[in-house]
């Protein structure tokens, strides 16, 4: 005879929006029923011990290259949701890579082989955004697909009268731009200065300095005051980059911004030693920049946290290793956003448990119009779940990787938090190590038009 609910989970230290309780929660149909303390949760066909762990919502992933068409080489959607899965992500926002994703016959393509072959929930970032497409976005935003992107550099540059028409669109349609800020001058005449020390890593770094960030963001945060629209900064990694989008903010520009693990764990002294899997688009920089980054995160002048997930084979990086501008640009990443939180951020007191939740579900679900569907504990909310030992310890190493990549720039790393359990829609999909679930068991999950609510 079936018990009440699908599943229960018990004996949890439950992370909800007013505070850590004790308790469990109580799914039915992929969705949360109840939430309560454990004397009070009903009978369930099945039963989740969480072992007075951590029980978070699921991660979102606002930006992940997971299943390019052109470059299913570098990763799909079964080995990249299988990552995602064993690092607490339930939900990827594919960002497209190298192809086009622009049309809605593309659309539906990506939506069909993610319903074939992903085992977490999906959406997708349109793009590349130009001149020629933008009169795309309201029937990309009627389908679902609410996000598009933009870069004011090589090699998808679009211009600021181009950016400009962009975030007009999106203010009358809803979704937001996301740009990737790096002014194409700047880099162009600071790659000069790097004549014959290609050969050292951290080249890479010079040759993209701050200041490049710095005058990207301010022009299109200065774009998006006048034409209202909301502007979503990719990646941000400088100093300089976001006291411009704290002064936006504070102006009343509808802008919001991410970080990824990368950026908040590794700095640019470390490149000639990490070699060519160092090299990623924003590239590393400073210590006092790393330390920046974690302080806007806390003071939420950043968003949320995202992977920038886009390894390559390793052959690719290795052709960096006398001139590392011949080597990929891109790094693992969608197994590491959860890890990395919580080892080098709640369990150093950088941020809480609370901010972690904020950063890594609940934010991602507003901006991406997933809320309160995603990103959060609550009754009626899907039960995308991941219960966390906060105190674990593991060493990374490629072996515990289940990307289509074989082998990670964190590798050798101590850290300290590892996810335990992935539940997605209610239904566990990971559990130490291992997958449960056959891919297709992942579904589209279409944005809301207006994708940005003020906080109280």
């Amino acid at each position: 005879m079936n018990k009440p609910v699908d599943t229960v989970i018990t004996n949890g230290k439950l992370v909800l929006e007013s505070g850590i309780v004790q308790g469990g929660i109580g799914i039915k149909n992929g969705t949360i029923c109840i939430i309560a303390t454990d004397n009070h949760l009903p009978q369930g066909d099945r039963v989740i011990d969480a072992k007075q762990k951590l029980v978070l919502p699921g991660l979102i992933d606002g930006h992940a290259h997971i299943h390019d068409r052109g470059m299913l080489d570098h990763e799909e959607f079964t080995p990249g949701s299988f990552a995602a899965a064993a690092g607490g992500v339930t939900t990827i926002i594919d960002m497209p890579l190298v192809s086009q994703m622009d049309t809605p016959t593309l659309l539906q393509e990506k939506i069909d082989d993610g319903s074939r072959l992903s085992i977490t929930d999906f959406s997708f970032n349109v793009g590349m955004m130009n001149e020629f497409n933008y009169p795309v976005i309201p029937e990309m935003i009627a389908r679902g697909a609410a996000a598009f992107k933009a870069f004011t550099c090589e090699p998808f540059y679009t211009n600021t009268g181009v950016l400009t028409r962009l975030l007009s669109e999106v203010s009358v349609n809803g979704g937001h731009i996301t740009v990737h800020c790096e002014d194409q001058g700047v880099l162009d005449e600071f790659s000069k200065d790097m004549k014959n020390e290609w050969d050292a890593p951290v080249s890479h770094s010079l040759s993209r300095p701050n200041l490049a960030e710095q005058l990207a963001v301010r022009q299109v945060i200065g774009i998006a005051e006048q034409t209202g629209g909301h502007l979503h900064i990719a990646h941000i990694s400088t100093r300089e980059g976001v006291r411009e989008i704290e002064k936006g903010k504070l102006s009343g520009v509808m802008v919001t911004t991410e970080v990824c693990p990368h950026h908040l764990v590794f700095h640019r002294d470390e490149m000639n030693r990490i070699g060519p899997r160092s090299k990623m688009n924003p590239p590393l920089r400073s210590k006092q920049d790393r330390a920046e980054l974690w302080s806007a995160l806390l003071r939420g002048m950043i968003d949320i946290t995202v992977s920038d997930h886009a390894p390559s084979p390793i052959e690719k990086k290795e052709l960096g290793k006398d001139d590392i501008r011949q080597a990929w640009s891109g790094v693992d990443g969608i197994q590491m956003i959860l890890r990395v939180l919580l080892s080098e951020g709640v369990n150093k007191a950088r941020i809480s448990i609370q901010k972690l939740v904020q950063v890594a579900s609940k934010n991602p679900a507003k901006i991406f119009g997933l809320y309160p569907k995603k990103g959060v504990l609550q009754v009626g909310s899907d039960a995308d779940i991941v219960i966390v030992d906060q105190t674990k310890e593991e060493k990374i190493t490629s072996d515990m990787m289940l990307s289509k990549c074989d082998w990670t720039i964190y590798e050798g790393l101590k850290m300290k938090g590892v996810p335990l359990m992935t539940l997605v829609r209610g239904l566990p999909v990971y559990e130490d190590g291992k997958i449960l679930v056959k891919p297709g068991y992942g579904q589209y999950q279409p944005m809301g038009g207006r994708t940005i609510e003020e906080e109280a």
